[in-house]
């Protein structure tokens, strides 16, 4: 994500939703339209899911996009918008113009499973800050405008997120089953979309599901969220396996990934939380001269001949190469670091986890 698409957006967490009740039996609440605003701010998460009085809720489709507004979208969007959303086609349908019209309009993505803030409600419309998205425009998580009806609030789901051990999407895609023999698929979920751990065996994991029913993932499509650690060669493979996906402006999911939200989600895949943006990944971890770069290490690219503002990053995938996701025109790719404008215009490099001693 670029400095353009950080500056466009105005954020102003103001207004907050109260809870009218919770039923008794942690089922899904809607947003309901008649819930009162208040003038707190709200509390940060805490251990048991929630934060009496204020609204959070979770993701209940596969990907969502946050939009700059509410309502800001075309026709062709009812395909991520209208339930059920069909991420898949939503972005194999879009030519290089109709990538480039999300621009400005589009923040972040969510998958499926992600917490949230309810922050502010327009109509059928809510203003949402993903918790687990770190950003310096708000404290509470990234914020953007998602329909209400991808949203749902449970108790029971908050809570075991935050204290069951979590099962996390191994792979660009993974199957989400209605049952233990792992048939009647019933949605196709992405990568790093994490699900609290109910019960496992050697074949499956059976998982929490934010509406609050049980689902099922096959063992060989998960890693726990426990085992996660750093690895360069592990990371580097990650990101190969992107190779080809078309960039999407927003993107942190499997059908299209800006440079940005790219570089983050690998990062979970390693048990490692970074911020959302480029020029706020810049100012986390450890400068690296160019001469010392590791696989694994994030390197940034800004105007003015590398003096200016930060606007993409890519990970260093060794021998002078890095991957990245370039452009709405392009896919994920491997490119030299000194080839063509990444010469002239790179920034530095950071480093997240220490290098081990050789």
């Amino acid at each position: 994500m670029d400095f353009n698409r950080k500056s466009a957006l105005l954020f102003s967490a103001k207004v907050l939703l109260f809870l009218k009740s919770c039923r008794a039996t942690g089922g899904p609440e809607t947003i309901s339209p008649d819930i009162q605003a208040s003038q707190e701010a709200p509390a940060e998460l805490k251990g048991d899911g929630s934060q009496a009085g204020f609204v959070y809720g979770a993701v209940n489709e596969p990907v969502i996009v946050l939009w700059s507004s509410p309502g800001l979208n075309r026709d062709y969007d009812r395909l991520i918008l209208n339930k059920p959303v069909n991420p898949s086609v939503w972005a194999a349908g879009m030519d290089t113009e109709m990538r480039l019209w999300l621009v400005g309009k589009a923040e972040t993505q969510a998958v499926f499973g992600e917490p949230v803030v309810i922050l502010e409600r327009q109509g059928d419309w809510i203003k949402v800050a993903a918790t687990k998205q770190k950003t310096s425009l708000s404290e509470y998580g990234y914020p953007g405008w998602v329909p209400a009806g991808h949203i749902v609030t449970n108790q029971i789901y908050l809570t075991e997120l935050e204290n069951l051990p979590n099962a996390v999407a191994a792979k660009p895609v993974i199957k989400l089953y209605q049952n233990k023999e792992l048939t009647g698929a019933s949605v196709e979920i992405c990568y790093q979309t994490r699900l609290p751990i109910l019960g496992e065996c050697e074949k499956y994991v059976s998982v929490r599901l934010p509406d609050g029913n049980t689902g099922y993932l096959s063992s060989q499509d998960i890693k726990r969220a426990r085992e996660l650690s750093f690895s360069r060669d592990e990371i580097i493979n990650e990101a190969k396996s992107f190779l080809g996906v078309r960039y999407i402006w927003a993107g942190t999911a499997s059908y299209g990934f800006d440079c940005s939200g790219f570089t983050m989600r690998l990062y979970q895949s390693q048990g490692v939380t970074i911020s959302r943006d480029a020029d706020e990944q810049a100012k986390e971890g450890v400068a690296v001269a160019k001469i010392e770069l590791l696989p694994g290490d994030l390197i940034f690219f800004a105007a003015k001949g590398g003096q200016g503002q930060i606007h993409h990053v890519g990970l260093y995938a060794g021998e002078g190469m890095m991957i990245h996701s370039p452009s709405s025109s392009s896919s994920v790719r491997l490119d030299g670091i000194d080839s063509g404008m990444y010469h002239v215009e790179y920034w530095g490099a950071k480093r997240y986890v220490p290098a081990l001693p050789a």
